[in-house]
């Protein structure tokens, strides 16, 4: 990665043009073309420096319900679980983590009570109990890695 792909990177996870040509914006700022712009960042994307390239929606905004969850997985269902969590519409984070609840997500739709039948569903096929844990004040931070 050379000054060219931290200068990429820094304008793509600061504020990504919102633009017809966005690459060809980017390829101004940083004194390339369009091109190079996009080669560059699928070079960053295929070398696992870019998960994804996408907007952040403000859920509230949209009328849309959301809820942290906590389980206890035992490891021998953990990737079955681990499956079925990833595998639904509205899932916004999954990790396992360290401790009693070792499996955390965040799940996102247009309902709560969409939330709760996904969660029935999921605690019924794998006899584990879901702990939800409902915001009650929103924190937001502005996530940005300098390079």
């Amino acid at each position: 990665m050379d000054e060219i792909d931290r200068k990429i990177l820094n304008l793509i996870q600061e504020e990504f043009p919102l633009a017809e040509r966005p690459y060809l914006v980017i390829g101004k700022s940083v004194g390339i073309t369009e091109q190079e712009v996009l080669t560059r960042v699928r070079s960053l994307k295929e070398a696992g420096y870019i998960r994804r390239i996408g907007l952040v929606l403000e859920r509230k905004q949209l009328g849309l319900a959301s809820t942290l969850c906590g389980a206890h997985v035992d490891e021998e269902k953990l990737a079955a679980v681990v499956e079925e969590i990833n595998g639904e519409p509205g899932v916004t984070h999954n990790y396992e983590r360290e401790g009693d609840l070792n499996l955390w997500f965040t799940v996102t739709k247009g309902t709560q009570t969409e939330i709760d039948g996904f969660l029935v569903r999921l605690e019924s096929a794998h006899s584990i109990k879901v702990f939800r844990f409902p915001e009650k004040q929103m924190f937001k931070i502005k996530t940005f890695f300098p390079l």
